[in-house]
């Protein structure tokens, strides 16, 4: 295990960290992974649905669907990984709805969920160090595994489990994220570097070569790739995205 979380922490990709992380849990029975970050968190929206860093075992269809119409929205699961920091079993919903602790829009969205859900499984909330970040994971077992089964070995995977999701999540936390709006090229970046070491347009110039017009024109291009208004905005979400002051390549951009 020593090993895999060395492997993680020295990965360079995010690729390679989703690998590595899929691949640890088939042994402790996972068969399906789930993993969203954003940055833009704000009350129980996750800000612009472009900046979410969002990998899933499951097709690509299924998980945009699932997004895009904002179902996950109003279920009890997105309000406990909004108020709490660990893991909680996927049965928990059951038990507080027969508690009465459910609102009806949570009620309908567990009667919606569960005509879709045929698997067992385990939520995981991430600590994070700022108010905007969340990080979120959906660990499902095997079709075959009831939830009650789940339960009774989870206390004997738990510790080793969180370790590995851990890490991967920090490692997503650092790397370059390949969403939507993180389309920057290398003299963007570059320019967007300048700028926020507080080097002028002068000096920027000076330090590239390149007229104040062609500056003028890579940076706007930044801006608009970012969805921003202003080069400071750029700048702010350029960091927020891992994408400025980083020793890897650009990510990919996937889906």
């Amino acid at each position: 295990m020593l090993d895999l979380l060395n492997r993680m922490a020295e990965a360079t990709e995010t690729e390679t960290v989703w690998t590595l992380l899929v691949d640890a849990m088939a042994p402790f029975g996972f068969e399906r992974v789930n993993y969203a970050l954003t940055r833009g968190l704000a009350g129980t929206s996750i800000g612009d649905p472009h900046d979410v860093y969002i990998r899933s075992t499951h097709s690509h269809e299924r998980v945009r669907a699932h997004h895009e119409t904002g179902h996950y929205l109003r279920t009890a699961e997105y309000r406990w990984v909004l108020e709490n920091v660990g893991a909680v079993s996927w049965g928990w919903v059951a038990q507080e709805r027969a508690a009465g602790r459910l609102s009806e829009s949570e009620c309908a969205a567990m009667d919606s969920m569960q005509a879709r859900r045929r698997r067992a499984g385990i939520s995981i909330s991430f600590a994070e160090g700022g108010r905007r970040y969340k990080g979120a994971m959906g660990l499902a077992a095997h079709a075959h595994e009831s939830q009650a089964a789940l339960d009774l070995r989870w206390p004997r995977i738990s510790a080793r489990v969180m370790a590995i999701c851990n890490m991967a999540h920090l490692k997503f936390s650092h790397l370059p994220l390949p969403v939507r709006s993180a389309c920057l090229n290398q003299r963007q970046r570059e320019l967007l570097e300048w700028v926020a070491d507080g080097k002028t347009m002068q000096d920027i110039q000076v330090l590239t070569g390149l007229s104040v017009s062609a500056i003028e024109k890579h940076l706007r291009k930044a801006r608009d790739a970012l969805g921003v208004e202003t080069t400071a905005q750029a700048v702010a979400k350029a960091a927020f995205l891992n994408l400025i002051f980083v020793t890897s390549d650009a990510p990919e951009i996937r889906g």
